[in-house]
């Protein structure tokens, strides 16, 4: 069965040493609070997917968020931006007793107000959010390319695009991976969440081409079954890997027009 991994798309062979290199971060990320970003395809079947990944990520210990930028809050669905809003320093809690319960926050709104912040302060955004989960050890930050790009300023790490399985969707695709690009300096890394019967998806090398040619540098790629079970772990300790640190701010740094009172409130439970 096929596992390409991180590397040019030339590379596709098997790496069993996918596994131990994952593992060597168990007992690396106590205390940490990583950071993951990625651009949704828009398919169901992925979000299915990246949810996955993060139970088996809790069932190891490792307590995810998901700060889903695809949806704003609302009076009735309070998210991100009543958390930003709220005066009190108290991180909002963990919970591991439901490994496969993913604590999940509507974003949009939140992540555009951390985003106008940044740019008016010229401060990094991600670093804003450890306060509220340093409790968490991964923050999967979800949203489309352009708000994407917006928070993202400043990180080391790459994102994720998660590649559809539409064939017209090349431009698309290298439009958000641009988009990312041009805002963050970083390239994003094409993924795609294909059963292995099906062979590697030629859309990443159309993608990774075209990146190649307009932008002069190729995206890195490799293509998961998420239905197998050794192939969904590595991820999952991929997803962990692969998140920029963040660490407490400095006090001079908080935005004080973020933090006016506000109720805080309670994680959704989607899965």
């Amino acid at each position: 069965m096929q596992i390409p991994p991180w590397g040019p798309l030339a590379e596709v062979f098997m790496l069993d040493s996918g596994w131990h290199q994952g593992s060597s971060l168990l007992g690396q990320s106590s205390g940490q609070l990583r950071v993951l970003s990625v651009i949704p395809s828009g398919e169901v079947e992925d979000l299915h997917a990246l949810w996955q990944a993060c139970a088996a990520l809790q069932a190891q210990g490792y307590p995810v968020m998901i700060l889903d930028g695809l949806e704003s809050e609302t009076d009735q669905a309070p998210g991100l931006e009543d958390v930003l809003q709220g005066c009190s320093s108290t991180a909002l809690p963990a919970h591991l007793t439901q490994p496969h319960a993913i604590a999940s926050l509507p974003a949009a709104r939140g992540l555009q107000e951390l985003a106008d912040w940044a740019q008016a302060s010229g401060q990094p955004p991600l670093g804003q959010l450890y306060r509220h989960f340093r409790n968490h050890a991964l923050l999967v930050v979800l949203a489309p390319a352009p708000l994407l790009g917006a928070v993202c300023k400043g990180v080391q790490q790459a994102p994720w695009l998660l590649v559809p399985t539409k064939r017209h969707s090349v431009v698309a695709c290298y439009r958000a991976l641009k988009q990312v690009f041009m805002d963050t300096g970083v390239m994003p890394q094409l993924l795609a969440l294909r059963p292995a019967h099906t062979g590697l998806d030629p859309l990443l090398k159309s993608i990774a081409q075209c990146a190649h040619h307009h932008l002069h540098v190729e995206p890195l790629a490799q293509q998961i079954d998420p239905e197998h079970p050794r192939q969904l772990q590595r991820w999952a300790l991929q997803c962990l890997e692969q998140g920029q640190v963040i660490t407490a701010p400095e006090p001079a740094m908080l935005p004080a027009s973020l933090f006016a009172p506000c109720a805080t409130p309670s994680p959704a439970w989607n899965h």
